[in-house]
């Protein structure tokens, strides 16, 4: 039940992180904000649901 959690997590973390990157890009904003590390932490514990 975990590894479906984090495989999850991992799935929107990424399509998060994707789509956080093309819109700084469109409106010219900085790329590494506080909800990218947000995003970036929740790939994070996605991973460590799978392996532990």
């Amino acid at each position: 039940m975990t590894v479906l959690l984090g495989i999850g997590l991992i799935i929107l973390a990424i399509f998060a992180i994707v789509g956080n990157i093309s819109n700084s890009k469109q409106f010219g904003r900085k790329i590494m904000s506080d909800r990218l590390y947000f995003y970036i932490f929740l790939l994070v514990g996605g991973l460590a649901l799978i392996f532990f």
